[in-house]
């Protein structure tokens, strides 16, 4: 009798734990709504001479953005081109990510602040440094 009571017990804790845990996982998301796989759109970025633009599908790359980490792998007609991540934070409608690891040295150990907005499936984010537009992106969810 008494081993019975503590599997009713031992199932009771587990299923609060799993209700809360998919409570937790659910107010993280909805927190945060850059939470998934994205895929590259198109870009636009700063060079010594103006702009340059880029658009899938000559450049092709996928964007993971965990709770508290990103990466990336990106693709140029096909072969490798760039790869990187690190950690982020969102604030006050900026994604701030800080370049831990990837193949481009001048950006690992930077941080870089992107306002973004998010409209239905696409986010949009830019960067500016000194008033001047470095860098401009959309990416599409992956679903």
């Amino acid at each position: 009798m008494l081993a019975y009571a503590v599997q009713k017990a031992k199932e009771r804790t587990m299923k609060n734990t799993l209700l809360l845990s998919s409570l937790f996982i659910s107010s993280m998301v909805s927190a945060n709504p850059l939470l998934g796989s994205w895929q590259f759109v198109e870009g636009k970025y700063a060079t010594n001479d103006g702009y340059v633009t880029a658009k899938a599908p000559e450049i092709s790359s996928v964007k993971l953005i965990t709770p508290s980490h990103f990466s990336y792998i990106t693709q140029k007609q096909g072969n490798f081109h760039y790869a990187g991540g690190g950690k982020y934070v969102l604030q006050d409608q900026q994604f701030i990510e800080t370049f831990s690891y990837g193949n481009v040295p001048s950006l690992l150990g930077k941080t870089m602040a992107f306002d973004y907005k998010l409209e239905g499936d696409l986010w949009h984010h830019t960067l500016y440094e000194n008033g001047k537009l470095v860098e401009a992106e959309i990416w599409q969810r992956i679903k």
